[in-house]
C-alpha cells in the first residue's frame, strides 16, 4: 500500500502521462468526408492556419489534412482520459509545426491548460497520429 501512494506521488510531482489517444485515418474514407461535407465540414474541423498550411502542399494536401485530423482525433481520446466531462471541439485543436518541423498543439478552448505532445505519420494512403496528455 505504502508503495502505491509512493509511486501516485511522484508521478504527480514529474507530470508523468495521465493520458493517450490514437487515430488511424484511411485517406479514401477522408476524401469522401471533405467531398460530402464540403467547406462547412472544412470549417467545423481546421483552423484558418491548418487549412493554409495544406493548402500551400497542393501534391500532398489531403494527407496533410487526414494527419492533423488524426491528430485532433488523438487529443481528444486522450484529454477524456484526463477529463471525461471536458469537451473540445476539433477546431478548438490546432496543430501546427514549429521552425523544425515537429508538429505540436495548442488547445483554444480556454479551460486548465495541459501539455500534449503528439506524433504524426502517413503514406499513400494512411495517416496516423497519437497523442498524450500530460498534466
Amino acid at each position: 500500500m505504502q508503495r502505491k501512494r509512493r509511486r501516485e506521488s511522484i508521478s504527480g510531482k514529474l507530470g508523468l502521462p495521465i493520458g493517450c489517444g490514437i487515430d488511424v485515418i484511411e485517406l479514401p474514407r477522408f476524401r469522401r468526408a471533405l467531398q460530402r461535407g464540403g467547406r462547412a465540414f472544412v470549417r467545423r474541423i481546421f483552423t484558418p492556419a491548418e487549412e493554409a498550411y495544406a493548402k500551400a502542399r497542393p501534391r500532398t494536401r489531403m494527407l496533410h489534412l487526414a494527419g492533423r485530423f488524426a491528430a485532433k482525433e488523438a487529443v481528444i481520446k486522450a484529454i477524456s482520459q484526463v477529463d471525461p466531462t471536458r469537451f473540445v471541439a476539433m477546431n478548438q485543436v490546432e496543430v501546427r509545426n514549429d521552425r523544425w518541423g515537429r508538429p505540436h498543439v495548442t488547445l483554444r478552448d480556454r479551460k486548465k491548460r495541459l501539455k500534449v505532445h503528439i506524433s504524426l505519420s502517413h503514406v499513400d494512403t494512411v495517416a496516423v497520429a497519437t497523442a498524450i496528455v500530460v498534466k
